[in-house]
């Protein structure tokens, strides 16, 4: 009776554990199937980026979301992103004209729960400054992912770089330093030539 107890309690304890296996797979597989579309969500983020593509960036985006840019500018919705491109890219006073931007994971995403995900790491990013100079900059980002109607998307995102060692920030002052320097001798040069036609006015009174 003791033996059959026994076998008996070990055929159960064996169940369990290869239940649990299972179960644990089953797991594994449902992960990496979330483990692949969320590297899909970030190639799809990445192009629209390059692309300057707003609304596919906006696709990438949770209905309700945050985004804290390179220069800690935080937006919420597709408009803001357009305005920011915009003023980044395009405006009068825009000195960056494109850039690329090449993420990579320091981790997998660590889900908290079912639809809920962390992750971070690092990026190597290229700007074409207005000047024609190219030049590189690593940042650190990290963001939060929800799965909304069955798909990844970026709910909270953050980018940063060290304002200590930052060669996009200088290449914009020495572009500034530049124009004040050039609108400096242009005024010179309107000054020396209105103050000629004075003059010669002046004689020939």
């Amino acid at each position: 009776m003791k033996t059959n107890l026994q076998q008996f309690c070990l055929a159960l304890t064996l169940c369990l554990c290869l239940g649990g296996s299972i179960h644990v797979l089953a797991d594994d597989d449902n992960r990496e199937a979330d483990h692949a579309a969320l590297r899909a969500l970030r190639d799809k983020v990445t192009q629209a980026i390059d692309n300057q593509d707003i609304k596919a960036l906006s696709s990438c985006f949770a209905r309700e979301f945050a985004f804290t840019t390179v220069n800690q500018t935080t937006v919420t919705n597709e408009a803001q992103l357009q305005d920011f491109f915009d003023r980044m890219f395009r405006s009068s006073d825009a000195l960056v004209t494109s850039m690329k931007t090449e993420p990579q994971a320091d981790i997998m995403t660590r889900f908290v729960d079912a639809n809920t995900g962390v992750c971070y790491g690092s990026s190597k990013d290229t700007y074409t400054m207005k000047s024609g100079k190219v030049v590189e900059m690593n940042v650190r980002w990290s963001a939060t992912v929800v799965k909304e109607s069955g798909e990844w998307k970026v709910v909270i995102a953050h980018v940063g770089t060290d304002f200590l060692d930052n060669p996009v920030l200088d290449g914009m002052k020495q572009f500034a330093k530049i124009a004040a320097v050039g609108a400096g001798i242009g005024g010179l040069v309107a000054g020396f030539l209105i103050g000629r036609l004075l003059g010669r006015g002046k004689r020939t009174a």
